[in-house]
């Protein structure tokens, strides 16, 4: 971090975030500031390394559109610095919807469709992104997405 110019001094407040299922986060602050690392697990997955590359690569790319997504601030592939790729982003508000809604957001119809209406908003905002001028055109594979993604779905039920 001091070789990226992100402050000096000790880690403080230093504590793991829940609600992922695989990669590890924490929180912590360093000089005032807040940053949340992203990890693989301890016991990583062979991809694991690159897809935490992959996801810093989205990230940065995402800046300075009107997609929502927490901003990167730096990430590191060499694994030797600290045993996995990783990378850190500026906190935000939220919550892992998939484990459950807060109560404020279970007992009120119209707060969950305002959730849905922004989902679709954020959804219109990444298809804007062009990624060609994102340098992210080599990303995924296109050309016979629904062809794959059927037998795929089939394999699953």
């Amino acid at each position: 971090m001091d070789g990226k110019g992100l402050g000096s001094g000790p880690l403080e407040s230093v504590e793991p975030l829940a609600g992922g299922t695989q990669n590890l986060l924490l929180r912590f602050v360093r000089n005032g500031r807040t940053f949340i690392l992203r990890r693989p697990p301890e016991h990583k997955r062979k991809n694991s390394d690159e897809t935490m590359r992959r996801e810093a690569c989205v990230l940065g790319a995402l800046a300075d559109t009107d997609v929502p997504h927490p901003r990167l601030i730096a990430a590191e592939g060499d694994i030797d610095v600290l045993g996995a790729a990783f990378y850190l982003m500026e906190p935000i508000d939220g919550f892992q919807a998939t484990s459950g809604l807060p109560a404020f957001h279970a007992s009120d119809p119209a707060v969950r469709r305002s959730m849905g209406f922004s989902f679709v908003d954020a959804l219109l905002s990444l298809h804007a992104v062009d990624p060609a001028t994102k340098n992210l055109d080599g990303f995924g594979k296109p050309e016979g997405y629904l062809e794959r993604q059927v037998p795929r779905w089939q394999s699953q039920l």
